[in-house]
């Protein structure tokens, strides 16, 4: 039992850091936005460079971006084929599974002979996401506000 308690102790405080509410809420919301973006291996990079830019938390933004990563998989083909549609383009055939395969074969291949595809599902994903996740922001602050004991000003 003290196991537990020690380990959500230290996953509490890994959580906190010392952070405002405006501070974690925004930290969840750029990890959840970056991860979700349907262009495959840059999450990481791009979230630890805005974590160090904005001193945001960076553990519990790796960790969402591994939570969340499932969740691009399920959105990647609708996030294209609202890209298409905004454009008036037929729907791809493509598969999730193919761009995967397309992926692991060769990066700049896949950015070179799906560049249209890829174009269309960050258009899809900008329609989608960014105003989806300003309002998570908004709601997950006050929330954050309700449970973080904050010593700090909670702009």
């Amino acid at each position: 039992m003290n196991f537990i308690k020690s380990t959500w102790s230290r996953f509490k405080s890994l959580f906190q850091q010392g952070l405002t509410p405006r501070q974690l809420s925004l930290s969840i919301t750029v990890a959840i936005v970056v991860s979700l973006f349907p262009i495959f291996g840059i999450s990481t990079i791009v979230l630890t460079a805005l974590a160090v830019k904005y001193k945001l938390n960076l553990p519990i933004m790796i960790v969402l971006s591994y939570v969340v990563e499932p969740i691009k998989a399920f959105l990647f083909i609708p996030f294209i084929n609202i890209g298409e549609t905004l454009f008036g383009t037929e729907h791809t055939l493509l598969t999730f599974k193919a761009i995967k395969a397309s992926y692991h074969f060769s990066f700049w291949n896949t950015l070179n002979s799906l560049s249209y595809e890829l174009v269309c599902g960050i258009v899809g994903w900008a329609l989608t996401i960014i105003p989806t996740s300003i309002f998570f922001y908004f709601l997950l602050k006050e929330l954050l506000k309700l449970f973080v004991k904050d010593s700090k000003s909670t702009t």
